[in-house]
């Protein structure tokens, strides 16, 4: 048996009795004030943890608090309680810096760690489970926010709709048997002097071409090419991901308990991502690499893209091509990962 002397206090009580606890081996433990005693089950008191010297504290379920400077004799009623062995072991590390600083920087790396790849991963799982017909309702919603960015309307052109759909639909057939049915894909044509050349797609197959950017293409193959790279944002979902990762851990993980209704706060963030095309260089290079491979297995051939990249860097139409790479350097890491696709066969 264990006894060791302290101060009790009564519940909602500040004055402080001198008293004993006497502690069985089944852990219970009996408090006793002059001739009155009370005894306790384990389950009814807990000791807070050790706070360097200070007394050791137990606290009752009735309210009753006692106090002692007894280490040993609180060390060893701990030892015999089912939570003894884990009280120890925090005690242990607390006491040793080496070990409280080795945590700290093992927080921090996890921390680190999880931003950098957990993120990312848990973004995916959500962009992929998110219904069809929220990301029909983000697409419509963005695209009405884009409609009030500047002078942004839909084209009256019938030429510009003949020659953007026709590289549309080329674009599709050239993908049919790999395009997940899903995603509802569809093109529109925009007249905007305030973004000029431009196409960008939405998360639910929407794809937004401008006037300007038709007549930028010297060929069909080069809007096909754009199109196919535009697919494949849809395809492994970067928009969304990209919205979901840049909305904080919070809101995913309101996503992943089932709140998808989230999403209709960061709506907002669409038009400018998608406008803008604020993807990861990871993305934009996974979607170079997805339409690259289907214009080399279709014989149209890496060069498409590679042209329509340069010109869509071109900010000036009389810059030569090391200008434009000297003032678009990840351009040319784009140019060489095309270049690697060619004469692979697929």
């Amino acid at each position: 048996m264990i006894e060791f002397e302290g101060i009790l206090y009564r519940s909602g009580s500040s004055h402080a009795f001198d008293a004993v606890a006497r502690v069985s081996e089944r852990g219970s433990v009996i408090l006793i004030v002059d001739t009155d005693s009370k005894e306790y089950l384990i389950s009814e008191y807990e000791i807070e943890p050790k706070l360097g010297n200070a007394n050791r504290v137990i606290r009752f379920s009735d309210g009753v608090r006692f106090e002692s400077d007894n280490h040993e004799a609180m060390a060893a009623l701990e030892g015999i309680l089912p939570s003894g062995s884990i009280l120890r072991f925090v005690h242990w590390m607390e006491s040793r810096w080496p070990v409280a600083l080795g945590s700290i920087v093992g927080v921090v790396g996890f921390i680190f760690l999880f931003f950098e790849y957990g993120v990312p991963l848990t973004a995916k799982y959500i962009a992929f489970e998110v219904p069809q017909s929220i990301r029909r309702t983000l697409s419509e919603n963005g695209l009405r926010a884009i409609e009030r960015y500047g002078s942004f309307e839909e084209s009256y052109s019938m030429r510009m709709h003949e020659l953007g759909g026709s590289a549309f639909e080329r674009a599709l057939s050239l993908t049919s048997d790999s395009l997940n049915p899903d995603f509802d894909y569809e093109l529109k044509i925009y007249e905007s002097q305030a973004i000029g050349s431009n196409a960008f797609a939405l998360p639910s197959g929407l794809v937004v071409a401008t006037e300007a950017f038709i007549e930028l293409c010297d060929n069909e193959e080069q809007m096909v090419a754009v199109f196919l790279h535009e697919i494949a944002h849809v395809e492994l979902q970067h928009g969304l991901r990209s919205l979901i990762k840049d909305t904080g851990v919070f809101l995913m993980l309101s996503m992943v308990l089932g709140d998808l209704s989230s999403l209709g706060s960061i709506a907002v963030s669409l038009p400018a991502l998608a406008i803008e095309s604020r993807y990861s260089r990871n993305f934009e290079t996974e979607a170079d690499l997805y339409a690259g491979k289907v214009l080399e297995a279709n014989g149209i051939g890496v060069e498409a893209m590679k042209d329509i990249l340069i010109l869509l860097h071109s900010d000036l139409p009389d810059l030569d091509i090391a200008q434009v790479l000297a003032s678009h350097p990840n351009l040319e890491e784009r140019l060489e990962a095309l270049d690697s696709l060619k004469g692979e066969e697929w």
